[in-house]
């Protein structure tokens, strides 16, 4: 089996937020693929984040899980929109 790798650096603020994004970056300037998805397992949001800010304006607020796919990595991290 293989084990998918951790994004390098990855990080993200604030969370939670209110302000309708949320700044993420990682140690590898490369353009990351972005899904949202609720705590039902539903995708709510799907966005390729090239400039380090995610517009979240979209949603509701609540509980999300973040997965971020960039090259070869995935990393996974629970956001909170208040």
């Amino acid at each position: 089996s293989t084990k998918n790798a951790q994004i390098d650096g990855f990080s993200f603020s604030p969370n939670p937020t209110s302000l309708g994004y949320v700044n993420i970056s990682s140690k590898n300037n490369a353009n990351m693929s972005v899904a949202v998805f609720d705590i039902l397992g539903k995708q709510v949001l799907y966005k390729t984040v090239s400039n380090n800010i995610l517009d979240v304006s979209g949603l509701t607020s609540g509980m999300y899980i973040m997965k971020v796919s960039q090259e070869n990595a995935i990393s996974t991290k629970k956001l909170v929109i208040q």
